[in-house]
């Protein structure tokens, strides 16, 4: 009995031993292979080489499209809608007929205007050749060349009011609401068609006061839409006076369409080019905060040291943003930068650029 307690303790003592030789061993090649290794410690992050290079500095004014010219076509006398020449959304050219109105006993007046005009006309001539032989006064010749211009004023008001019972397009544009049907009573100044030109587009928007100083008459833009078309344009109109309540400026740039392809009333953006500068483009995500607060990006020196880099934003999009204060062939830090910090030193491995690193 007591000769199985001696070989079980033994074989104890001997099963620690063995597993106290592979422990030891096991620390003595981990400390070689970090000697032989020394950065197989360091923190491993991806790195690409960046650059600056020239940019258009932009500033960015938020608007809409609007035409160029939007009519309100009133009627100028009362009558009944007796045809209707156009339907809603139908081009048009200048002086086309639009839409026609009842005399309502105007062609009567007229005749009877005509015939007052031919009696007043005679009176006038017989007054002044009576004048002539001395057998009327100069007051009674008066008179009568004032009946008569009343009677050709009179005349002359009746063709205008059944001249206006056809309205016709002042301009070619695009009939964009007509509110009357045929046999609709019309009165006078009453709205019977809206015309569009959308031939030319006006961009509408808001300038602070900063940037306002940086906007010039006829200065070249760029108008870009939500669909991501691109118009040409040029500044046309800039506000003398402040918005009272906004503090911001009204400018309007003017943009040809005319095959009227474009809609107004959409959204759109003013891109006004400021100035050339050098800079970056780089990824949101390659963006972190310094010690103090300031936006800026991590690199990697050549000996493999992180720093710190403060950046000025010059543009922003979806895709990434446009930076200043990057030095030629730095080594900016795309992956690991938020597990990394100033003054470490680190593994850096080379990534391919592409458009969401860089430019």
């Amino acid at each position: 009995m007591r000769s199985s307690y001696i070989a079980a303790s033994i074989a104890i003592v001997a099963l620690v031993l063995w597993m106290a030789s592979g422990m030891l061993r096991s620390d003595k090649d981990s400390s070689e292979q970090n000697e032989a290794n020394p950065q197989s410690s360091l923190m491993k992050v991806e790195i690409i080489e960046v650059s600056p290079e020239s940019m258009q500095r932009k500033v960015e004014l938020q608007g809409q499209l609007e035409p160029a010219r939007r009519l309100q076509i009133r009627a100028e006398v009362a009558g009944v809608v007796s045809k209707l020449h156009v339907r809603k959304g139908q081009k048009v050219a200048a002086n086309d007929p639009l839409i026609d109105l009842t005399l309502d006993g105007r062609d009567t007046e007229l005749r009877q205007a005509q015939a007052a005009l031919t009696s007043a006309m005679s009176e006038e001539r017989a007054a002044a050749s009576l004048r002539k032989q001395g057998l009327q006064s100069e007051v009674q010749l008066q008179q009568a060349q004032s009946t008569l211009e009343r009677t050709r004023a009179q005349l002359a008001r009746i063709e205008l009011d059944i001249a206006n019972t056809e309205l016709t397009a002042p301009y070619a544009g695009i009939i964009n609401a007509l509110p009357v049907e045929q046999g609709a009573l019309v009165e006078r100044g009453g709205m019977v068609a809206e015309l569009v030109d959308n031939t030319t587009l006006k961009a509408n928007a808001q300038a602070a006061q900063q940037t306002i100083s940086q906007l010039t008459m006829g200065q070249a833009v760029t108008v870009s839409l939500l669909t991501g078309e691109e118009l040409p344009g040029k500044i046309t109109y800039i506000s003398a006076v402040a918005n009272s309540q906004t503090r911001s400026f009204s400018v309007e740039a003017v943009v040809d369409n005319p095959d009227g392809s474009v809609s107004a009333g959409v959204s759109a953006s003013i891109q006004v080019p400021i100035q050339k500068v050098e800079a970056v483009f780089i990824s949101p995500s390659t963006l972190s905060l310094g010690s103090s607060g300031e936006l800026g990006v991590k690199i990697v020196n050549s000996d493999n040291i992180v720093e710190f880099v403060p950046i000025k934003l010059v543009s922003t999009s979806l895709e990434g943003a446009w930076v200043t204060g990057i030095a030629p062939k730095s080594r900016l830090v795309t992956l690991g930068q938020g597990f990394i910090n100033p003054g470490q030193e680190v593994d850096p491995q080379l990534s391919a650029p592409n458009k969401d690193n860089a430019s």
